[in-house]
């Protein structure tokens, strides 16, 4: 809970910053960058989420790395976050930044795992549908995960709409259970 707290409190403050300057899209690319440029240097990773490393030559190595590269909004923005000790839900405020961004331009990020690989023709149709049934522009990622037997689940923001096969099992296998005979 505190995790989800955290991120969403940071997230909006940075997006109210971003909005009054009108750099929504540019503080996103630059958040996305940032998080990149973690994910493929684990030295970079160790010295920013280490304890044992002040805090001030945490700011200074993202100055250097970071300073020529996102606006100064962005850089103090990792400043206040490294300086309340806040670095670990770097990667959650993102989230819910980009979470916010895409609400402001009407787009609601969706998830699709299915059994198997979905034909294009297929995948053109479900973003349609969702579209229709949101009223919002949709961007999917989509996953294959062979344990759903066949179906589709569909994560969209909180809701989770499970098509899938295994689930459709689980719950006759329930009712089976439920069922008293005589």
């Amino acid at each position: 809970m505190l995790k989800g707290a955290v991120a969403a409190r940071y997230a909006q403050a940075l997006f109210d910053v971003a909005r009054d300057s009108d750099t929504i899209a540019d503080t996103e690319n630059e958040l996305r960058g940032i998080l990149q440029a973690l994910k493929e240097s684990r030295e970079l990773q160790q010295v920013l989420y280490n304890p044992q490393v002040p805090v001030d030559l945490k700011k200074e190595i993202i100055k250097e790395v970071f300073g020529a590269h996102v606006s100064k909004n962005t850089l103090n923005f990792l400043c206040v976050i490294l300086d309340r000790r806040r670095e670990v839900y770097l990667k959650d405020i993102v989230e819910q930044y980009v979470a916010l961004a895409n609400e402001t331009r009407n787009v609601i990020q969706a998830e699709v795992t299915s059994a198997v690989e979905l034909p294009t023709v297929h995948k053109v149709n479900l973003g349609q549908v969702l579209s229709r049934m949101t009223g919002k522009e949709i961007r999917i990622s989509y996953q294959v995960n062979p344990d759903i037997i066949g179906g589709l689940v569909v994560r969209l923001g909180d809701r989770i709409i499970d098509a899938s096969v295994k689930r459709q099992l689980e719950r006759l296998k329930d009712s089976i259970r439920e069922t008293k005979v005589g």
